[in-house]
């Protein structure tokens, strides 16, 4: 029977991750569409010719595209979401790692909505991170109306963003690393079939319908010199401080749009109006990009101009985000590394007259930028070799992705995600027994009141009080309650000299080595205790004051973490 029901399980989870990967598959495809039609709508062209288009426009109408857009995105969030805005994959992380593995489907298509029409407003964000909120929310849905439990819904929800990945950019075996690598946080035997069958599924239906953005239909692209290599690594280098600079800029902005005075709409308006004044100086900056990439990657654009457009990028996305519009960051740092690796490529081969084409320096920069940005340096190497299918130049991008990870490691966080979670309290890092064990107080557990003396009481007065309560050993306080030390019977009945019996007990007080704080955790007890073998520890109510509560058994505190290992 219990095969049975096994089999059962596995069966109904494979087509449950088949059901999935089509779900996301046209969950992608239907954004794209959304914001080409948004695009048709604003500027009037969606296609190969939409940025030439752009620098044609009038500068006033231009300017109020994303004027007009920031205050739709502001009402959107303001009754579809209220309190939130901007949701991405540090949700899904949240939700997978710490959470139950459900999502608000609500929010997931909200946000969609407020994501598709601020870039097709013209804010510059990224498509991705909100695809891969929609694709998980849709899979955390899925799996809530098949009463799936916890671990299964877990599963079922890293199936939605590797479907989302594989089908945005034809590449199953990078969405299945993003969603262990970047979601789940490891990787798991158990959730691999599932997941494996969700990405090739949506890679499959990405395949047939043609969705394949043009900014990944790359040149031939190889190593000339093995001396790049080290070029390479100083991409790495340049673009990893890239990624950390425009992480910090975004924080910065970010800080600085709270303090402006008024509701969300009047930050909307200020921020709509500042990006529509970039927009205008550079086009280039509307939207996603991805034309713009890919003439880059086709050197169509001058070293002088992709320097340029890194700076207006830096500024376009910061500026986005700062008004409240929706969006991903994922699409921003491959802008911003193309441009930025593109320039370096030719730089070198104007120095060196012997390089590479100057387009594999700004795929090696893409790597950079992006693997520091999301955290998910293996997803973006398989990324780049999944797209080109060269071993060469996966190398290339392993040698910037490595080394710009080293040099910029301790600036910032793992990740911009990680730096989201961390801002609500979250420690992406931290397992759910740790989590559990941290949420449960000192105070709650039992904590007994021991035998009790005063600083200034005899010798002879504390042996007789030991005895009187049969104790082995007594806690010694002042008078306003603050722990002095510790005495134990055995101390005290090895005085056998009548003088000192009058002697005060304070004379031969030992300090306890481990001392706890009411309010501490669990997780920090535990921590503490890891070098003590004393069974009863003393408890005060903090440090200051140092009032002497009473004593907790390790053996309760090990009785409680054994029990929040085994609820979690």
């Amino acid at each position: 029977m219990r095969t049975t029901y096994s089999w059962f399980n596995t069966f109904s989870l494979t087509l449950l991750s088949v059901v999935v990967g089509g779900v996301t598959a046209y969950a992608s495809l239907g954004f794209l569409m959304a914001i080409g039609l948004l695009h048709e709508l604003f500027v009037g062209e969606s296609g190969a010719s939409f940025y030439s288009h752009l620098a044609g426009m009038s500068s006033i109408y231009l300017f109020m595209i994303p004027v007009f857009g920031a205050v739709i995105v502001s009402l959107i969030v303001t009754y579809g979401v209220p309190g939130r805005c901007n949701y991405g994959p540090a949700d899904v992380i949240q939700s997978a790692r710490h959470g139950d593995g459900k999502m608000s489907a609500r929010e997931g298509l909200t946000n969609a909505i407020a994501s598709i029409v601020s870039i097709g407003s013209g804010a510059s964000v990224g498509r991705y991170g909100p695809v891969v909120h929609l694709g998980a929310t849709l899979a955390a849905w899925l799996a809530e109306r098949c009463r799936l439990d916890e671990d299964r819904r877990k599963t079922i929800l890293a199936c939605g963003v590797a479907g989302v990945i594989s089908a945005s950019f034809s590449a199953p075996l990078a969405g299945v690393v993003f969603a262990h690598e970047v979601v789940i946080g490891r990787f798991s035997i158990r959730s691999v079939m599932p997941i494996v069958i969700s990405s090739v599924v949506a890679a499959t239906i990405a395949e047939y319908h043609e969705i394949v953005g043009a900014l990944f239909v790359l040149p031939v692209l190889s190593v000339a010199f093995s001396w790049e290599y080290l070029i390479f690594a100083i991409v790495g280098a340049v673009g990893g401080c890239l990624a950390v600079f425009f992480m910090a800029m975004m924080h910065q902005f970010n800080q600085m749009a709270q303090h402006v005075p008024g509701p969300p709409i009047v930050r909307a308006l200020c921020g709509g109006a500042l990006l529509g004044i970039i927009i205008v100086i550079f086009p280039e900056t509307f939207g996603l990009g991805e034309r713009v990439i890919q003439d880059a990657l086709n050197l169509e654009i001058t070293m002088g101009i992709l320097l340029l457009l890194v700076l207006a990028k830096l500024l376009a996305t910061s500026v986005s985000f700062a008004a409240g519009f929706s969006g991903g960051v994922f699409g921003p740092a491959l802008f911003l590394g193309a441009m930025m690796g593109t320039a370096i490529g030719f730089g070198v081969g104007e120095l060196t007259g012997l390089a590479s084409s100057p387009a594999v320096y700004g795929v090696a920069g893409m790597g950079a930028v992006v693997s520091r940005v999301i955290g998910s340096p293996i997803a973006t190497i398989l990324l780049v070799f999944e797209l080109t299918g060269s071993y060469t130049l996966m190398t290339a991008v392993m040698v910037s992705v490595v080394v710009g990870r080293t040099v910029t490691g301790s600036f910032f966080n793992h990740s911009y995600f990680y730096y989201q979670l961390r801002l609500r309290g979250v420690n992406p890092d931290e397992s759910r027994t740790q989590k559990r064990l941290r949420e449960i107080k000192i105070n709650k557990l039992t904590v007994k009141s021991p035998v009790i003396l005063i600083g200034d009481v005899t010798v002879q007065v504390a042996r007789e009080m030991l005895v009187q309560h049969s104790a082995s050993e007594a806690y010694v306080i002042d008078s306003e309650r603050r722990l002095l030390g510790r005495v134990d019977a055995v101390t005290l009945l090895e005085i056998s000299r009548e003088a000192s019996c009058d002697q005060s007990i304070t004379c031969f007080l030992s300090k306890p080595k481990i001392v706890l704080q009411e309010q501490m955790n669990l997780l920090e007890a535990t921590t503490a205790l890891q070098s003590s073998t004393e069974n009863g520890i003393p408890v005060i109510d903090n440090g200051v004051s140092r009032q002497f509560i009473g004593i907790v058994d390790k053996n309760v505190l090990m009785q409680a973490v054994l029990r929040a290992a085994t609820d979690t």
